[in-house]
């Protein structure tokens, strides 16, 4: 049985640098507000001195904040009312798996009060009482889930008052609440992540880890308001047959989630288009991603910088309070040059019903990264279980190596195995030198029609190669077709 792997990056290139900034509009989810004046620095997240948080305790990030905001600026209005979810510390207690890393390490010392750090580790050992060094891309798809919840059920128009309580909105954030009892608690992400994607408490979530959970908690909580989640683990097809399912019944407000990866060890330039056209879509609920091992939450961009909010300042556990419901909105966000950004994130989109699906396939038409196809492929069985399984790749070291062979094993005609950025390359031959996994059979020709937009097929034949070769070369695990049109590489000498 033939399994399609896609290896989602592109050739090594060089970084072109970015032009000077111009006047140009920003964006919040889909909102544009004209840039007027040049544009001011971003509200850097900012922390208190080092000595006084590291002794103080309990110490919130002051809620006052955002009551300082006298400005009428609409765009910052609607900033400071976009959900923001953080490292949290002093929660309900989450039991250690005996394979998991221990609740207890030296980075937690430096970055936690140490007062606490020990007191947890005198009461509660084998527990994790907060998530500082590891749960950073809960918290980002935590802000994605929140802010679809509230455009669900408040409205894109609806905005924060620091001065009124509202009621709608709190209840949205004590779902959000870390105890096990809460609907989108980080516990419950945990007990998500265990079952799902194998991810123990303490071990970092990947888009697709976090995908999945937040799809199977939206199933279990309908009262949401989110009738569905379709979920793509590592690319950007959507099928159309499924989202019409969604429909079928007049349901509404169906939660798209996309793991994607676009590039090796930045955001290909080729991309920089479309993902700015990502966030300008009024069907954009955000974007988690960041920079490399450190995720933020991008709601925006301005020009060629992306606008986000940073999950990695700590803050005491969220509570049923006003002023703890305050912590979840701030004024402070940073800025991110599209180059330095990391390629692999999850892309959120909400579709509200049948009209605004058809609008979608119409405004993602010319993307270069959502792909919007009639029905899944049904002949294409894969082999193993890939779907428990967390295929996110953070790093594609072997790829210099990968390049080496292709011009060794052609006895260095690079004119034959001449690779153009964005072509179709079938580079299974290259592979045979760590075994025979490339058999292709007659069955791909039937799948020759289908085309897959940027991206790097490797044909294999041997199912159980994953698993023994790991160590070789990563690869992202999915069921893709193959474009018609490859290059060829001459297979690699015998003996």
């Amino acid at each position: 049985m033939e399994i399609f792997t896609r290896v989602s990056s592109q050739l090594p290139t060089t970084t072109l640098p970015l032009k000077e900034p111009q006047m140009s509009d920003r964006v919040v989810l889909g909102k544009k507000y004209p840039l007027e004046a040049p544009a001011t620095p971003a509200h850097e997240s900012s922390s208190t001195s080092f000595f006084t948080s590291l002794f103080s305790r309990n110490t919130i990030r002051d809620p006052n904040y955002v009551d300082n905001i006298t400005s009428g600026d609409p765009f910052l209005k609607d900033v400071v009312t976009r959900l923001h979810f953080t490292y949290r510390t002093r929660f309900k207690p989450i039991m250690k798996s005996p394979e998991g890393p221990s609740p207890l390490n030296f980075s937690l010392v430096i970055r936690e009060n140490p007062i606490d750090v020990i007191e947890n580790a005198i009461t509660n050992p084998d527990c994790f009482n907060t998530d500082i060094g590891w749960g950073c891309m809960i918290r980002t798809g935590q802000s994605l889930l929140g802010n679809t919840l509230q455009i669900v059920r408040l409205g894109r128009d609806f905005r924060y008052d620091p001065e009124n309580k509202d009621i709608s909105e709190n209840r949205i954030i004590e779902w959000f609440i870390d105890a096990p009892e809460k609907p989108f608690s980080l516990h419950q992400f945990i007990t998500e992540g265990m079952e799902l994607s194998g991810k123990n408490p303490g071990e970092w979530f990947g888009p697709a880890a976090t995908a999945r959970s937040i799809q199977s908690l939206i199933r279990k909580f309908p009262d949401c308001g989110i009738a569905e989640c379709l979920v793509s683990v590592s690319s950007g097809d959507i099928y159309s047959d499924e989202v019409k399912q969604v429909f079928a019944d007049n349901k509404k407000n169906l939660l798209i989630l996309l793991g994607v990866k676009l590039g090796l060890n930045a955001v290909n330039e080729c991309y920089w288009d479309s993902i700015r056209h990502i966030l300008s879509s009024k069907y954009s609920v955000g974007i988690s991603g960041g920079r490399p091992s450190s995720s933020l939450y991008f709601f925006g961009y301005e020009g060629d910088e992306l606008l986000y909010f940073d999950p990695h300042s700590p803050q005491p556990s969220l509570e049923e309070n006003n002023v703890s419901y305050k912590s979840c909105h701030t004024n402070k966000y940073g800025k991110l040059l599209m180059n330095d950004m990391d390629p692999s994130m999850l892309l959120g989109f909400l579709i509200r019903g049948q009209e605004d699906w058809e609008n979608f396939k119409e405004e993602v038409e010319t993307s270069k990264i959502v792909n919007v196809f009639e029905e899944r492929p049904c002949d294409l069985n894969i082999d193993m279980n890939i779907e428990n399984n967390d295929f996110d790749v953070t790093s594609m070291d072997s790829q210099d190596s990968v390049n080496k062979s292709i011009n060794n094993d052609s006895g260095g005609d690079t004119a034959a195995t001449s690779i153009e950025r964005n072509d179709y390359v079938d580079v299974g031959s290259i592979l045979q030198r760590w075994g025979n996994v490339c058999n292709v059979s007659s069955r791909d020709e039937q799948l020759q029609d289908i085309k897959c937009k940027k991206q790097k097929i490797v044909v294999m034949g041997n199912a159980t190669y994953l698993t023994s070769h790991t160590a070789l070369i990563d690869f992202e695990v999915e069921r893709v077709l193959v474009e018609q049109d490859t290059i060829s590489i001459a297979n690699p000498p015998v003996g």
